[in-house]
């Protein structure tokens, strides 16, 4: 998985025709806080052009998923972010994660860390962070290959109870190391998941050492699979 990615889509007929800055609502038409804060800022703007693409591409490769419920938790997320362009970030990567997680292509990002998205917030806690756009500081206790090989994926756990997990050899993971200061950010939660089963969070961390950053889910499966 790179570690730096962004896919995802809302389409057009969900919300409205395109906007001046925005592909996924106008511009011209925008009332809540959050719609404005996309509107007047350019980073965010480019975000919210690549939605129509990557959700009609989502949509397509998993025809049995509603993806229209993922943009409309989206949309009341993005909401509850008010003007905080930190918390509306973090809300853009979660939601092209998800489509990209359901097959959407990769599309160019650019540079987004965790730091972007905490602006500031991110206490020292024992604890996940809980709701998308909230972040945390922890620690790395444990580095290791998922299988036998860092050929074979990648893990790193934190003193949280946070967990980061990759099919691929991931360097900005591997050069980690322990007791290194992270920010980490939810930014996915998966929908309809079975009683219990809460795998598929996924987190944006950086590692306040080195400063490289990731994106990456919490599990090797998704809630509901094996």
């Amino acid at each position: 998985m790179k570690l730096f990615w962004l896919v995802a889509a809302i389409s057009i007929s969900l919300f409205g025709a395109a906007g001046a800055q925005a592909a996924s609502f106008d511009c011209a038409r925008a009332v809540t806080a959050d719609e404005h804060a996309v509107c007047r800022d350019p980073q965010l703007s480019r975000l919210d052009d690549l939605l129509p693409k990557a959700y009609a591409q989502a949509k397509q490769a998993t025809p049995d998923e509603d993806m229209t419920q993922y943009a409309r938790d989206f949309i009341a997320n993005r909401h509850a972010c008010g003007a905080k362009r930190g918390c509306i970030l973090g809300n853009y990567v979660g939601i092209l994660s998800d489509y990209r997680n359901h097959g959407a292509d990769d599309m160019p990002l650019g540079r987004i860390t965790a730091p972007m998205v905490a602006e500031g917030e991110a206490p020292e806690s024992g604890a996940l962070p809980q709701t998308i756009g909230h972040c945390v500081t922890t620690t790395v206790t444990d580095i290791s290959p998922r299988v036998d090989t860092f050929d074979s994926g990648t893990e790193i756990a934190f003193a949280n109870g946070g967990l980061s997990v990759s099919y691929e050899r991931e360097e900005a993971l591997i050069h980690s190391r322990l007791k290194d200061k992270v920010l980490m950010c939810l930014i996915s939660i998966p929908h309809n998941c079975p009683a219990g089963d809460d795998r598929g969070k996924s987190y944006l961390i950086t590692n306040l050492r080195t400063k490289a950053s990731w994106n990456l889910g919490d599990s090797q499966h998704m809630c509901g699979g094996p």
